[in-house]
């Protein structure tokens, strides 16, 4: 070889193999990403306050338009973006696909529908755990959604923001991205599902204790979902099941 061609070889820039985050670059980017979802949310919130100049801005007035369907639904759905947007720049740093890092890929038929019939499964015994400790079976919060939202005709932007953004939003986050990290450390796929699964149930503050702990239940569901079939696609859809069905269920009773 002559000391022309070592020299090129040399100067040949080396490229960085891709990489997984690990346990403190997932927490870091996964809770960024939520971190920019709730703010642009928030952002959302205020720029209908901004609009709307004849809200009553007291306190019980803010309470009610921080319930009503139509506001939490677009505030929904105007976080959507802002949460891709820094799991996009992660997985760019990490040099890896989007979709491949976050398991985007659609599941069988059979995996499906193994997925929902699991899902109704656990939505009867949490019905049935509400009956029994005596809690309704929708919470105030989804029936003050759902009657604002209907009152106002607001109904098709509740299930947009409910049934495709909230379930989009969360899943990329805890079962797409933080999963993936999580699983190869020591907590292990096993550890990783626990800790996804109480995160996702600490966020949802706007519900009673006795809610939360069915959502960590969910949450379980969704993780072992995720570690079994190897796609997000599923949870999405499970995801998207049971705000479904959790809407339509309120919906029934303020009607």
């Amino acid at each position: 070889m002559s000391s022309v061609e070592c020299t090129e070889i040399a100067q040949k820039p080396v490229s960085k193999p891709p990489r997984t985050w690990k346990l403190f670059g997932t927490t870091f980017w996964g809770g960024l990403a939520f971190s920019a979802m709730s703010l642009a949310q928030v952002f959302a919130l205020i720029g209908v306050l901004g609009v709307f100049t004849d809200l009553d801005l007291s306190e019980e007035g803010l309470k009610a338009i921080g319930q009503h369907g139509g506001t939490v639904a677009f505030s929904v759905l105007a976080g959507l973006p802002a949460g891709l947007a820094v799991l996009w720049i992660a997985i760019r740093l990490a040099r890896r696909s989007f979709a491949g890092y976050l398991a985007l890929r659609w599941p069988s038929w059979r995996q499906l529908g193994i997925a929902l019939a699991a899902s109704a499964v656990l939505l009867i015994l949490l019905d049935v755990a509400a009956y029994l400790c005596g809690y309704p079976l929708a919470p105030e919060f989804s029936l003050t959604s759902m009657r604002t939202a209907r009152e106002s005709g607001l109904i098709w932007l509740v299930l947009a923001g409910f049934c495709f953004a909230a379930p989009i939003g969360e899943e990329f986050i805890f079962r797409g991205f933080m999963y993936r990290g999580w699983s190869v450390t020591f907590l292990r796929p096993a550890g990783a599902i626990v800790l996804t699964a109480a995160l996702f149930a600490v966020i949802h503050v706007q519900y009673e204790w006795f809610y939360v702990i069915g959502i960590f239940a969910i949450g379980l569901l969704f993780g072992t979902l995720r570690a079994w079939s190897n796609s997000t696609w599923l949870t999405v859809i499970t995801h998207a099941f049971y705000n479904l069905t959790a809407s339509l269920q309120a919906l029934w009773f303020v009607s």
